[in-house]
């Protein structure tokens, strides 16, 4: 429920007069340390970004999600923009016990652009006060752009 998360193949997510060249990403060297860096990097902003149904922390969202973020929904199929996620977040009426990832994984393509995946678990309570146990699977396309990691793509969707 990283929203609750993200996913996407690179074809069609990039806006037409896009400037990411994901030819020159796919094409850079990358050590060993490099890719160990770039991992934990994305695995922390991830996982603060998995705390913000508990934090309500907007602010971490908007410096990690690039100006034409899109979000395919996990449970409508709806495309999203950064103005409709901040407001998922913001007028969600449920409460959050527990937030975390499991199964996380970064593939880092070159020094500023990777995907990460995983599982998501969420617990707590409806706005009715019925207890929930929430279970999803996310991609995230991530590309570093002016020095910083952001998401410019996603998809979420929860499991049965």
């Amino acid at each position: 429920m990283i929203f609750i998360a993200v996913g996407t193949t690179l074809s069609g997510c990039i806006s037409p007069g896009s400037q990411i060249n994901f030819h020159h990403y796919s094409q850079e060297t990358v050590s060993t340390d490099e890719v160990e860096k770039i991992t934990e990097e994305i695995t922390q902003l991830s996982n603060e970004w998995n705390q913000v149904p508990i934090t309500k922390d907007i602010d971490h969202l908007k410096r990690i999600w690039a100006d034409d973020f899109s979000f395919t929904v996990h449970d409508t199929g709806d495309v999203s923009d950064r103005k409709g996620g901040f407001a998922y977040f913001e007028d969600d009426t449920d409460t959050y016990t527990s937030a975390r990832l499991t199964a996380f994984k970064v593939r880092v393509y070159g020094k500023n652009f990777a995907v990460a995946n995983g599982d998501d678990h969420y617990v707590g309570k409806d706005k009715d006060g019925k207890p929930f146990s929430r279970k999803g699977r996310f991609t995230c396309t991530w590309v570093r752009q002016n020095g910083k990691w952001q998401v410019v793509a996603g998809h979420g969707t929860w499991l049965k």
